[in-house]
């Protein structure tokens, strides 16, 4: 209340308010307006900080607060009256009708000076936080938007479509993901991109954290992986010499874990290097599922840090299953790890898959051969039997691909039909 607030008083003698004139002033008011019934209205039309209404007033009842209290102006306007009161009942009325407060005569100059300073007082609060509350929904709204812009980016960093289905074509490969954060901005990110005419990449990367500055980091890396002097079919010397990029830009408590993977369509394989990155699972058309090996530290946390291939056989027929910790590190409803072993069940259940009679460590699963759920991929068959079990919404961020190698692509070039 730059300039000390403003107060109108309305009395059926104005001349005769003199004494409650003087105990407003005396509490800091600039502009104290004295008016009659009459004057009221033009009187409110722009809110004082405080009304006092003496009970005297031509037409003063319940009607009056109430007519007072209609216009959205005054609603929240604390409106003091001040007067002699019959009974509980009418008080009762009053209160009703929007009297925020009764000053009941006979009352002293400094009685009331004390109960128009509380109210004042309070008045003044009511206005600071409603100001603070403006000011808190401004920078919101704000907010949200500028973090939709900032999702928006951050999902445009993911392979569209016409990239995975480009894969797919040149690969004979079918290419199918899931991305879900856990808040407005997520730590994890996927990619791929072609090597050469038998060979592709395929990444997946996990920050530590969420939200904006797990997002940050995405960006940084992104960027990074878009380096032409980095050696992109070999995942080992990829993820060092990311690691020796991120030392430097890293804060020393962030970090990421991430796999970089290597198909060779041609001669069967899957070349591929971790950093403290969840085990891959690899499925193979004789049914047999294996959980792959992971070994690397995560990147940023060591400058020299060495990461080593391991390469698998990869047959045309073979799946691979790439997921963040997220999915191995939720508990269920009974409190339980998932666990790799817990993943690798519930590949080894889907109906209608390649390998979903997988075979580990001598393990027959026991399904029927064929069977099959129609229209649906294998990663969503896989997440609609994951969330039976673990709640949302989730605590971490979490990323699965799922590639499959339904076919072999023709190595021979295409040649126009002869004339």
């Amino acid at each position: 209340m730059s300039g000390g607030p403003r107060v109108v008083i309305g009395h059926p003698r104005p001349a005769a308010a003199g004494p409650l004139r003087g105990v407003v002033e005396g509490l800091g008011a600039h502009d104290v307006a004295v008016v009659d019934g009459d004057g009221l209205p033009a009187a409110v039309e722009e809110p004082p900080h405080l009304l006092v209404l003496h009970a005297g007033l031509p037409g003063f009842g319940p009607e009056m607060l109430s007519a007072l209290r209609a216009g959205a102006m005054l609603r929240e306007l604390p409106i003091l009256v001040l007067g002699r009161f019959a009974g509980a009942r009418q008080r009762a009325a009053l209160m009703a009708a929007g009297a925020t407060d009764l000053l009941a005569r006979p009352l002293t100059l400094p009685e009331l000076s004390a109960r128009l300073s509380l109210h004042l007082e309070n008045r003044k609060l009511s206005q600071s936080l409603q100001e603070m509350i403006d000011s808190l929904h401004a920078y919101h709204g704000g907010a949200v938007q500028r973090m939709a812009l900032a999702r928006e980016m951050q999902l445009g960093l993911l392979p569209d479509r016409a990239l995975c289905q480009g894969l797919e074509r040149s690969y004979g490969i079918e290419l199918d993901s899931h991305f879900e954060s856990s808040s407005e901005l997520g730590g994890d990110l996927w990619g791929a991109h072609p090597l050469d005419e038998r060979r592709f990449a395929l990444f997946l990367y996990d920050f530590t954290g969420h939200g904006v500055a797990a997002a940050l980091n995405t960006f940084r890396l992104h960027a990074l992986l878009a380096r032409t002097d980095l050696p992109a079919d070999d995942p080992a010397g990829t993820l060092a010499a990311l690691n020796r990029l991120l030392i430097g830009l890293l804060p020393e408590t962030q970090f990421a874990a991430m796999v970089y993977a290597v198909v060779d369509t041609v001669a069967d394989t899957l070349t591929y290097a971790t950093a403290g990155a969840p085990k891959p699972l690899i499925g193979r058309p004789d049914g047999s599922l294996e959980i792959g090996p992971s070994c690397g530290v995560p990147l940023g946390v060591a400058a020299g840090a060495t990461y080593r291939n391991h390469r698998l056989e990869f047959p045309a027929g073979s799946f691979l299953v790439l997921f963040s910790d997220a999915l191995v590190e939720a508990r269920g409803g009974d409190g339980r790890l998932v666990g790799h072993r817990g993943v690798a069940d519930l590949v080894r259940g889907l109906p209608g898959l390649c390998g979903s009679g997988a075979r580990e460590d001598g393990m027959e699963n026991g399904m029927e051969e064929g069977m099959e759920v129609e229209g649906a991929r294998p990663l969503a068959r896989l997440l609609d039997r994951y969330f039976t079990t673990m709640p949302r919404p989730l605590a971490d961020d979490l990323t699965v691909l799922w590639l499959s190698r339904p076919w072999r692509p023709d190595p021979r070039p295409c040649r126009p039909d002869p004339d």
